[in-house]
């Protein structure tokens, strides 16, 4: 069983689930110790995106402003659309979503749809918070689809910001295709378990950036670096 582990002191509150156990020596002196508690992740990672981070991204990115021409049915296609989270804020803004998932959770135009089966672009934008076990590869095949559709223009995900980290990350991922931006949130998102009204244990507190690749030769120039941008809202 895989356990998840926190460095706490004995005054502060355990929360709901969680087990205190003191350390040893001067740690344990000082009153700290490890809160545990077993990771029961939810199986297909549905932690719907809270609407300040998608909100966020329209603020900071220049194309929500300016828009931008296209002859698709849709402005964005959001493939792992769970309950509508990113959708939602998306439609209230005025832009036109598709939304598909795998998994059918009561919304979106079509579930049972495996992205990574996908072979074309639904629309000019895809914009997802993808299941985290399977992030490398929903980025790997957004890039693809963006790469092999000319009126494509990117794609932007929400991922930890520990996604920048990892030997084969970097040779599958930024050595060949580096994001144009990344948006860094300098608070840590509340991240809750699409099953639960709360977060599922302790602050549920993590840190997230948005990662956009856009398509040079639409928006950025090829051999530009990424850009490092951070959002404080």
């Amino acid at each position: 069983m895989k356990l998840i582990c926190r460095y706490a002191h004995e005054d502060a509150p355990v929360p709901e689930g969680w087990k205190f156990k003191k350390l040893g020596g001067h740690h344990g002196a000082n009153g700290y110790g490890v809160l545990t508690m077993a990771d029961n992740r939810e199986k297909d990672d549905f932690y719907p995106t809270p609407p300040y981070a998608t909100q966020a991204l329209m603020n900071h990115c220049p194309w929500f402003e300016g828009g931008f021409m296209h002859d698709y049915d849709y402005d964005y296609w959001e493939p792992a659309c769970g309950d509508g989270a990113i959708s939602e804020v998306l439609k209230d803004a005025g832009w036109r979503v598709y939304s598909t998932d795998l998994i059918d959770r009561g919304y979106g135009d079509a579930t049972g749809v495996d992205f990574l089966m996908e072979t074309k672009m639904l629309a000019p934008w895809l914009v997802t918070n993808p299941p985290y076990k399977l992030a490398n590869e929903f980025v790997k095949h957004a890039q693809w689809l963006v790469d092999s559709d000319p009126e494509a223009h990117g794609h932007a995900m929400l991922l930890r910001l520990a996604f920048l980290e990892g030997q084969k990350r970097y040779t599958e991922i930024f050595s060949q295709f580096p994001p144009s931006h990344v948006y860094v949130f300098s608070k840590r998102l509340t991240m809750i378990r699409g099953d639960h009204e709360a977060a599922w244990y302790g602050s549920g507190k993590m840190a997230f950036a948005w990662f956009v690749w856009e398509r040079t030769d639409k928006y950025h120039p090829e051999g530009q670096t990424t850009e490092m941008h951070w959002i404080n809202d």
